[in-house]
C-alpha cells in the first residue's frame, strides 16, 4: 500500500544523486540559484525521480529536454504570431 509519509522521505544518497543532476542542469542551462526557475527544476527532478526515473543519465536528459523547451523564445508556429507581425498592403 502507498504510504505518503514514507514516500516523502529521501535518503542522503538520493538527495546527493538529485543534487548532482540539478547542479549540472543549472550549469548547462545557466539557471540562477536561487530563482523560481531553479525551484521548478528541483520540483521536476523530484517528481520524475519519484515516478521511477532512477538512471542518472535518463534523469539528466529529461531535465535538459524540459529546460530546452522552456528556453525557446518566440512563437513556435506561424499561427502563434500576432497581427503586428503581419504586413498588409
Amino acid at each position: 500500500m502507498f504510504d505518503p509519509v514514507e514516500s516523502a522521505l529521501i535518503s542522503p544518497t538520493e538527495l546527493n544523486f538529485m543534487q548532482r543532476i540539478f547542479d549540472r542542469v543549472c550549469m548547462w542551462c545557466q539557471i540562477d540559484r536561487p530563482s523560481k526557475r531553479a525551484d521548478q527544476l528541483a520540483t521536476y527532478l523530484l517528481h520524475e525521480y519519484r515516478a521511477g526515473i532512477r538512471d542518472e543519465t535518463a534523469l539528466f536528459e529529461a531535465a535538459m529536454w524540459r529546460e530546452a523547451r522552456r528556453s525557446k523564445s518566440g512563437p513556435m508556429y506561424e499561427h502563434d504570431k500576432g497581427l503586428d507581425d503581419t504586413i498588409i498592403n
